[in-house]
């Protein structure tokens, strides 16, 4: 094998990360910064195009200066976030901020979206529920808002797909990242002509499509000279975040699945292309086309997943605000010692809303089962049990509708430091949970991409042959996933409906309130 040096660099939510990468899948050179984000009102959040481009080639810089003259990349490869495009003029300027996924605006875009289009056709062409994110509607909404500036838009690019231009010259977008503009056939694999047609869009605007792995253009001179990158040297097509994420991790089989936990929780599984079930979409169930070869992904998820322990820690410690205690340890101290079960008490984890399957904005999270013997370690222990019953509800869900047997659950992000959750997991769905010990798993899967286009390794499923990564293995324990199940089966399963109602009628009563009194009963 080569001893070449492999660059991912990662333009992500709340950072910005370069790293270099031995065919090993060592680390060899970091750097990070902040990712600059404006937002210049309520609920809205943009990124300055030559802002980023600053940054980026800022942190690939430090990247390159750490390695030094003896290790030249070979190769570089960009991921990041979804949806958040750039428009560009003729001459490849950038005409105006690019709109993150979480941002608002464009709710009357995707109203309007709804009505003409519709869910069901929405679903049968691209896979993806219908919802705010979608990168179109951002496009949309610029032409609705700036049309002088949309007339003279002659493409746009997904941000990672923006930063690969700014380096070779070259225009084109993976196809992972098109999967979520909902404006992608992903069984024809390409752009849809029947939706662009009816949104009066013209096709040039979205870039040609290119595989993960394969050579987008080569570093210019220019590119070269703001970054420290040889000149020369192939730029190739990354991915979507999650799964470069998945790829690095090994989770490259059919029946495995991927746990990634930060404050929202997610679950991507790589599955057959073939139809598309309106109704997944439907259940809050998306689909596109993977990095991998031939293969499509669904990812659903816990919207709040990992935010939900943040939230009970910081209720607990507050109300313990007097002692002098390590907050999240102290919460896991509590929780590890409380029994199975929690006591008889049961946390619904809906904080924000219902999750996939259901899908219910006016649900909410409760506790059931509390008794004046309840204690605080009940309620921590609680919530992480209704986190792993939450997810088990979602990997159901998954599991059935795509007609797979999961085989085991590998777990990465910041809530695998909670070892209780990671055992809890384990018990729940009765799988065993692995967690690599790898920092950077996104920006190695975008090294493996690069590595991929310059023959490093054939594919994602050779790469992780050669990958020198170790790992720790939650197995679940028998006798608490068969009282988990019960718990499951009998209790968590029907907590959702028997409060539904209840929550509605909650809802009604606020001020604020989008229903009426009549349609909450």
């Amino acid at each position: 094998m080569m001893t070449s040096v492999l660059l991912g660099v990662d333009i992500g939510t709340t950072n910005l990360k370069a790293v270099a990468f031995s065919p090993q899948g060592e680390a060899l050179a970091t750097a990070s910064q902040s990712t600059p984000t404006h937002h210049p009102r309520t609920d809205w959040a943009e990124y300055d195009p030559e802002e980023l481009w600053t940054v980026l080639c800022e942190i690939i810089g430090k990247v390159v200066k750490t390695l030094g003259d003896g290790s030249p990349v070979a190769a570089v490869a960009f991921t990041g976030m979804a949806e958040a495009g750039v428009p560009l003029d003729k001459q490849g300027t950038p005409l105006f901020p690019a709109i993150s996924w979480f941002d608002r605006r464009a709710l009357k875009q995707l109203d309007h979206w709804i009505a003409t289009i519709g869910v069901e056709r929405t679903a049968l062409i691209t896979g993806l529920p219908t919802a705010p994110a979608a990168g179109v509607l951002r496009l949309l909404w610029f032409r609705d808002n700036h049309p002088e500036l949309f007339n003279r838009t002659a493409r746009w690019l997904n941000l990672p797909d923006y930063a690969a231009y700014r380096l070779c010259s070259e225009q084109a977008t993976e196809f992972s990242l098109a999967s979520r503009m909902m404006l992608l056939d992903i069984n024809q694999r390409s752009w849809s002509e029947e939706l662009l047609s009816e949104l009066d869009l013209p096709a040039e605007i979205l870039a040609p499509l290119a595989e993960s792995g394969s050579v987008i253009g080569l570093v210019t001179a220019e590119g070269a000279a703001q970054t420290g990158l040889p000149a020369g040297i192939p730029v190739c097509a990354g991915g979507h975040d999650h799964l470069c994420a998945a790829a690095a991790l090994g989770v490259v089989n059919y029946g495995d699945l991927f746990d990634s936990i930060g404050t929202a929780e997610a679950l991507i599984a790589a599955v057959p292309p073939g139809p598309v079930d309106p109704t997944n979409a439907e259940a809050g169930i998306a689909q596109g086309i993977h990095i991998l070869p031939d293969q499509h992904y669904v990812i659903s998820g816990n919207v709040y997943g990992g935010g939900s322990f943040e939230w009970v820690t910081q209720l607990l410690c507050s109300l313990a605000a007097a002692q002098d205690i390590d907050n999240f340890n102290e919460v896991i101290r509590r929780a590890t010692d409380a029994p199975l079960g929690s006591g008889g008490v049961f946390f619904l984890a809906h904080l924000r809303q219902a999750n996939p399957p259901t899908m219910d904005p006016l649900s909410r999270g409760a506790f059931i089962g509390l008794s004046s013997q309840t204690e605080s370690g009940h309620i921590a222990r609680a919530v992480i049990e209704g986190l792993a019953y939450e997810y088990q509800i979602i990997l159901d869900e998954v599991t059935t509708r795509f007609d797979f047997e999961s085989r085991r659950l590998v777990a990465t992000g910041g809530g695998t430091r909670n070892a209780l959750l990671m055992q809890v997991k384990a018990d729940v769905s009765g799988l065993p949970v692995s967690i690599p010990s790898v920092d950077e798993a996104t920006c190695l899967g975008a090294a493996i991409a690069a590595g991929i286009g310059v023959g490093v390794y054939q594919n994602y499923r050779d790469a992780h042959q050669h990958m020198v990564l170790t790992e720790r293995v939650v197995m679940p324990n028998a006798i608490n996933h068969r009282r988990y199940k019960i718990y499951y089966n009998n209790i968590y399963r029907h907590l959702y409906e028997a409060l539904r109602g209840m929550n509605r009628k909650i809802s009604a009563q606020e001020p604020d309130a989008q229903l009426s009194i009549e349609d909450s009963f």
